[in-house]
């Protein structure tokens, strides 16, 4: 049994009195002092016994009359002990409360304020409960933990009542009671207060009780405020903040401005998870026929359940897929659509086809191919189409090349493929890329035979004509030129020979490489 604190003195009658709930003299006297009226109370076994749980469980469960353990108390014949007390708690109606309330200036008010502290969550949104809130007005006093009590009731007069004391003396529970309320004219004393330099646990306090009103509060200066407190230096303040923009309406517009702010590192993995991925469109080469390989398609697969978000395919030589609903769903709930090229060098596609297929999807977007209220979302919100740079042009995905090429393994050399491009900004490009990955590429058409391949060895020893020398086609999946290669390489050759070229297997069979690119892309908004 947890020991109850010491009695303290009770309530001022006269304060019962002119609250015009419960008249002393007139009601509780006679039920107080006169336990003669009253029958005894059944006896109730000792602390700690098996007996005495299971009378108290009867007695909550079966809803018996109360007045007979209230004149126990009165009469001195119980011990005010907790168990008892959360029992009755439940049991009491109003009257009962206030007999109960003023029986504690007796027994001690700290023993019955730790039974309510335990028994009115219990009660919540019972008749029990709603007893309890025209006495507590009455006659509790104002006092921190009194109030905190009073405060789990939502009521105007009990948000006036917390005002005035929080205008004595500003504590953390009674702020979030304040935020409980739900009072519109609360949320910039909250505000003002969570933002403050000051104690910890009283801004901790302010934030607790916007998050418990949030929604009652003005949503221009709670989406200002909010965005500041998420660059706090304080990761616990700014986390929540991020967790109350994520449920705020447009929250996820918040967020993704918050993106490229300077956040603590767990700030940053807090904003990642409550960003809400949008649907992605992977623009990708495909095969002849607009055909998509099926190592893709697997591997979208897995990225759309990493996201929680639509992925979906589309080829260049095809035209604009067919979506599900869910897309738009998605689209809706996230504000936007996200257009990832995953093409790895500049040449026509990226130059030509890719601005046209945005355009297409922008059209879509604009001229209402969506629905236009999906659930999640506000009505008719406008989508916007995210577009990102061709994958080449990462520079991640670029260091990342270099690495694969530098981990020669077996392999006394690693040569790039890439099929033939012109222009000066492919040229541009290529240049770069050579000088990024410490090695030069060899443009490659689709139909060369691996015996054609004429690959520069790394040394110039004689032991070099001995050595393997690989070949890396940049592809992220199987095609023509990554099929000729590999029927190529059942050649047989005469002893002696030097080997031919090894060619190695397209981007995404890679495990290392296959990770870079679920991981890149599962972390975009």
């Amino acid at each position: 049994m947890k020991p109850l604190p010491p009695a303290q003195t009770g309530f001022d009658r006269r304060r019962v009195a002119a609250a015009g709930r419960v008249d002393p003299a007139a009601r509780c006297v006679p039920v107080l002092r006169q336990g003669s009226e009253q029958s005894d109370p059944p006896p109730l076994p000792p602390p700690g016994s098996p007996q005495r749980w299971q009378v108290l469980q009867d007695l909550r469960r079966l809803g018996s009359d109360p007045q007979a353990w209230l004149s126990g108390l009165a009469q001195g014949h119980l011990a005010a002990e907790l168990d008892l007390l959360v029992a009755l708690v439940g049991l009491v109606d109003q009257g009962g409360a206030e007999r109960l309330l003023i029986l504690a200036s007796d027994f001690g008010l700290p023993a019955l304020e730790h039974a309510l502290e335990q028994a009115l969550p219990a009660l919540a949104a019972t008749t029990a409960r709603a007893a309890w809130l025209e006495p507590l007005l009455a006659l509790a006093p104002d006092e921190p933990g009194w109030l905190a009590l009073l405060g789990t009731f939502r009521d105007p007069r009990v948000a006036e009542r917390l005002r005035r004391a929080l205008g004595r003396c500003q504590n953390p529970r009674l702020l979030e009671r304040l935020g409980h309320q739900r009072q519109s004219e609360d949320g910039a004393l909250l505000l003002e207060i969570s933002l403050a330099p000051g104690p910890r646990a009283l801004r901790q306090g302010a934030l607790e009780g916007l998050a418990l009103g949030l929604s009652a509060w003005p949503l221009a200066p709670l989406q200002a405020g909010l965005v500041a407190l998420a660059q706090d230096l304080d990761p616990e303040l700014a986390g929540k903040a991020v967790d109350l923009l994520a449920r705020l309406p447009q929250g996820q517009r918040q967020l993704r401005r918050l993106v490229q702010r300077p956040l603590a590192a767990p700030v940053q993995g807090r904003l990642q998870r409550r960003l809400r991925r949008s649907p992605m469109v992977l623009v990708v080469h495909g095969r002849s026929g607009g055909l998509i390989p099926e190592e893709l398609k697997h591997w979208a697969l897995e990225l759309e359940q990493r996201r929680g978000a639509p992925v979906l395919l589309q080829a260049l030589t095809s035209g604009t897929p067919l979506v599900s609903p869910g897309f738009w769903t998605g689209a809706h709930r996230a504000g936007a659509v996200s257009l990832v090229p995953l093409l790895l060098l500049p040449g026509g596609h990226v130059r030509k086809d890719l601005p046209a297929i945005a355009r297409a999807w922008q059209a879509r977007l604009d001229q209402g191919s969506a629905p236009s209220w999906a659930p999640g979302s506000a009505p008719n919100s406008a989508l916007s189409l995210r577009r990102y740079p061709f994958l080449g042009a990462w520079p991640a995905w670029q260091r990342l090349l270099a690495e694969r090429l530098a981990d020669r393994q077996a392999f006394g050399a690693i040569r790039w493929l890439h099929h033939p491009l012109e222009g000066p900004l492919a040229r541009r490009y290529l240049a770069h890329l050579e000088a990024v990955l410490g090695s030069p590429g060899l443009a490659t058409s689709y139909t060369a035979d691996l015996a054609d391949l004429v690959v520069p060895a790394q040394r110039s020893d004689q032991k070099a004509d001995l050595e393997t020398v690989a070949v890396l086609p940049l592809t992220l999946a199987s095609n023509r030129l990554t099929d000729t290669l590999d029927a190529g390489q059942r050649l047989a050759l005469d002893p002696g020979q030097a080997r031919p070229p090894q060619p190695l297997p397209p981007l995404l069979q890679q495990p290392a490489i296959r990770q870079f690119l679920l991981k890149a892309l599962e972390a975009l908004p």
